[in-house]
């Protein structure tokens, strides 16, 4: 649709020279701008449109995320949480390298001993030995083992290595004063992405008085560790009647104001201000609005606003 632009800017710099007509006519009645195509230009366009929508919405409240990386096996909550910092990611390595030094030398040690009682077996059997050098190597087995097991709980403690989880979660601080007021089994929401929540370890910061909830972001999603994105939590009130438009209907000019085109009457556009209180995936939230019902232009909508600004003299 974006490529008719070029080309209906074209066709009226083209009109202009040769005495035709323009495409499109403007007209303003007050604070309203009212746009009447030509129905050949209306036709090339390929607008659509919908009717303004009156619906229930879920009533939410927007917290500050950051993309995290879990390195908890699947089903374990007790691992680290990485964000975006080197300083993490190195310190992290380097409790990992010690950690898996820790397991090798427990596991060279558990071989020496299981070599000994081989050994000590073989020289009772021969009567060169005695039974007490048998149980003093079962000993030192049993002592290898133990460390072996107590050097990979500690590993897990670590979580997996770092590189091989793809996974990511999103970590959103709540004060906890607002969290009872939240639905923490609901789905939340980043822009057009819906996350679900997930156990994670149960951290929170006592200087800030928050506590952390986690939810899980699709593997295929371009976010990265350390990133902040804004996350929309449903809270446990009832839903919110709320005008709502498709995003891509939705206009912003330099100044930041926002705007729709409303078809009033055939071929005929009026541009009306509007008011976006939030996103719900790909629908607007109006805080103020045109009335439900009213015909808006989804597609074509950039075209009418570059036509109005480019063929208004």
């Amino acid at each position: 649709m974006k490529k008719l632009l070029p080309l209906l800017f074209a066709a009226s710099l083209h009109a202009a020279d040769s005495g035709g007509s323009a495409p499109a006519t403007i007209t303003k009645e007050g604070d309203l701008v009212i746009l009447t195509l030509k129905p050949e230009a209306e036709q090339s366009l390929r607008l659509k449109t919908v009717a303004v929508e009156k619906r229930s919405i879920p009533a939410t409240r927007l917290f500050s995320g950051e993309v995290v990386t879990p390195l908890a096996a699947e089903g374990k909550t007790i691992a680290p949480v990485l964000g975006g910092t080197l300083d993490e990611v190195l310190r992290l390595a380097d409790l990992q390298v010690v950690a898996d030094g820790r397991i090798l030398q427990a596991q060279v040690q558990i071989d020496a001993a299981k070599i000994a009682v081989e050994r000590a077996q073989k020289m009772l059997s021969a009567e060169a030995g005695s039974a007490r050098n048998v149980d003093e190597a079962k000993t030192a087995l049993q002592l290898a083992e133990a460390v072996m097991t107590t050097a990979k709980a500690q590993r897990d403690l670590l979580g997996g290595t770092l590189g091989q989880n793809t996974r990511k979660w999103v970590r959103v601080s709540i004060y906890s004063g607002e969290s009872e007021l939240l639905d923490a089994k609901a789905e939340a929401l980043i822009s057009n992405l819906t996350v679900k929540p997930v156990s994670g370890p149960p951290t929170a910061n006592a200087l800030t008085n928050t506590i952390d909830w986690y939810y899980e972001v699709p593997t295929d999603t371009k976010l990265r560790a350390g990133e902040r994105v804004a996350v929309e939590i449903p809270t446990l009130e009832s839903n919110l009647e709320a005008l709502v438009i498709p995003f891509n209907a939705v206009l912003h000019d330099i100044n930041g104001g926002q705007w729709i085109y409303a078809r009033t009457a055939e071929h005929t556009y009026t541009r009306k201000r509007i008011q976006v209180a939030r996103l719900a995936g790909s629908d607007a939230v109006l805080a103020t609005g045109p009335a439900v019902g009213t015909k808006i232009v989804t597609d074509g909508s950039a075209e009418l606003f570059g036509t109005e600004f480019m063929t208004g003299k």
